[in-house]
């Protein structure tokens, strides 16, 4: 299942234009295609069990084929609540979780 990001209005305090929030509870959660918005793109995870967000360069074609190539973030296996930032130029993020895990993306 893919799902795109929602958009959110800016303010003074904040030039954030999407924002995605979702629960993954022991599986791969659904696909947030990310628009180069020029900006780093924050995810902050809540792990259950363990979590991990994964990330492509590949094409949305190959996104939407699910033949993309999906790589694990410098992190890996987090088991404490963790954030990062990637690439405005990565396609599309997801999150592997064992246990119920929540994550939110920002960019």
């Amino acid at each position: 299942m893919t799902t795109s990001m929602t958009m959110i209005f800016g303010s003074k305090a904040s030039n954030n234009k999407y924002r995605y929030e979702g629960t993954v509870v022991d599986t791969t959660g659904d696909t947030v295609i990310l628009e180069n918005t020029g900006q780093d793109v924050l995810m902050g995870v809540i792990p259950g069990t363990s979590a991990t967000v994964q990330y492509t360069l590949s094409s949305l074609d190959k996104v939407k084929d699910n033949t993309a190539v999906w790589y694990d973030w410098p992190n890996g296996s987090v088991t404490e609540p963790t954030q990062d930032s990637v690439s405005s130029l990565v396609t599309a993020l997801r999150l592997v979780s064992v246990g119920t895990s929540n994550w939110e993306v920002v960019a």
